[in-house]
């Protein structure tokens, strides 16, 4: 597996997740195995996760409200299937 380096933040976060399904599941997940199946599932929706990289602004602003907000990702297991882009 290749090497990828990651800032703090991020590694924390990761961490973070690991702790959370190990909490939950009662079973260790190694990085590896969460970014695979991470990967798996923004791969399954790559449509949105390309959208997120085609926005101007990663926070978006509700004109009625005035609250900032990441704008929605749906990265969810099971998505349809659809061609490579």
């Amino acid at each position: 597996m290749a090497s990828i380096p990651l800032d703090e933040q991020t590694e924390r976060r990761l961490d973070k997740l690991r702790a959370a399904v190990r909490r939950r599941t009662g079973r260790p997940i190694s990085r590896a195995d969460l970014l695979e199946r991470l990967v798996d599932d923004a791969y399954e929706s790559r449509g949105e996760v390309v959208d997120l990289f085609r926005a101007s602004q990663p926070y978006v602003a509700d004109e009625e409200s005035g609250t900032v907000h990441r704008p929605e990702r749906k990265l969810v297991p099971g998505g349809a299937k659809r061609p490579d882009e």
